[in-house]
C-alpha cells in the first residue's frame, strides 16, 4: 500500500506538468484563454466584459462551461466511493476519458480545420482539465490540485512558515529529517507546474504541432500505468 501511495504522488506531479502545458497551449493557440486555471480565466472574462470584447468573452465562457462539464462528468463517473489509497478503478476510467479528449484535441489541432474548430477545441480542452481536477481532488493526496496553482502555492507558503517557526526550537538537520513527504510534494507540484509551462512555451515556439502531443503522452502514460499498478484498488462504497 505504501508503495502504491508513493507511485500516486509521482503520478500527480506529472499531471501537474500536463496541466501547466495545457494552460500555455490554450493561451497561445486558442486566443488567450486559460483552460486549466479557472481563476485566471474568470479574471480574463471579467476584463473582457468590462472592455466589451465579445469574442474574448465567448472564449472564456466556453472554457468555463467546458471545465464545469468536465467536473460534472468526473464526479458522476467516480461517484462517492473511497478507497484506502484514494486512487480507485473509477478514477483510472476517468483518466481514460481525459486522455481521449486530449487525443481528440491534438488530432484536431494538426488538422486543416483547427481554426474553424477553435471553440470546440476550447470546450474539449477545458472539459479535460475539469475531469482531471475532480479526479485529483478525489485522490486527495497532500491537498494537491493539479490545475489550481493558487491552492498549491498557499500550502507551500504555510509549510514554509511552519518550518521557519520550528527552526527556532530545533536544529535544521533534525527539522528537515522530520518533515513529511507531503511538504516536499506540495513544493514539487508548484515547481513542476512551472516547468510544464516553460517547456510548453519553448516547444510551442519552435514545434507548435509537436507540443500539443506532450500532454496526451503524459496523461495517457499515467492512465496506462494506473491500469496496471492500481488495478486492485476498489471503492469501499457505491457511487450511485
Amino acid at each position: 500500500m505504501h508503495h502504491q501511495i508513493t507511485l500516486q504522488k509521482y503520478a500527480l506531479l506529472i499531471l501537474c506538468m500536463a496541466a501547466g502545458m495545457v494552460d500555455l497551449i490554450g493561451y497561445l493557440a486558442l486566443g488567450h484563454v486559460l483552460t486549466a486555471n479557472m481563476t485566471g480565466n474568470i479574471v480574463l472574462l471579467g476584463i473582457a466584459i468590462a472592455r466589451a470584447q465579445e469574442f474574448v468573452v465567448l472564449r472564456s465562457l466556453i472554457a468555463l462551461i467546458g471545465f464545469i462539464i468536465g467536473n460534472a462528468i468526473a464526479a458522476r463517473m467516480i461517484g462517492w466511493g473511497r478507497s484506502e489509497s484514494g486512487w480507485t478503478k473509477r478514477i483510472t476510467t476517468v483518466f481514460v476519458v481525459e486522455s481521449s479528449l486530449l487525443l481528440f484535441f491534438a488530432v484536431a489541432m494538426i488538422s486543416p480545420y483547427a481554426e474553424q474548430l477553435s471553440y470546440l477545441l476550447i470546450l474539449v480542452l477545458a472539459a479535460a482539465m475539469g475531469i482531471q481536477t475532480t479526479a485529483a481532488r478525489r485522490i486527495g493526496i497532500a491537498g494537491i490540485s493539479t490545475t489550481v496553482l493558487t491552492n498549491n502555492l498557499a500550502a507551500v507558503v504555510e509549510d514554509t512558515v511552519s518550518i521557519m517557526y520550528r527552526m527556532r526550537h530545533t536544529s535544521a538537520k533534525s527539522l528537515f529529517k522530520s518533515l513529511s513527504g507531503d511538504v516536499y510534494l506540495r513544493a514539487g507540484a508548484v515547481l513542476i507546474y512551472l516547468v510544464g509551462i516553460v517547456a510548453a512555451a519553448l516547444l510551442f515556439q519552435h514545434w507548435p504541432l509537436i507540443s500539443v502531443w506532450i500532454p496526451v503522452l503524459l496523461v495517457g502514460g499515467i492512465t496506462l500505468y494506473a491500469r496496471t499498478q492500481f488495478s486492485d484498488v476498489r471503492d469501499t462504497t457505491s457511487g450511485s
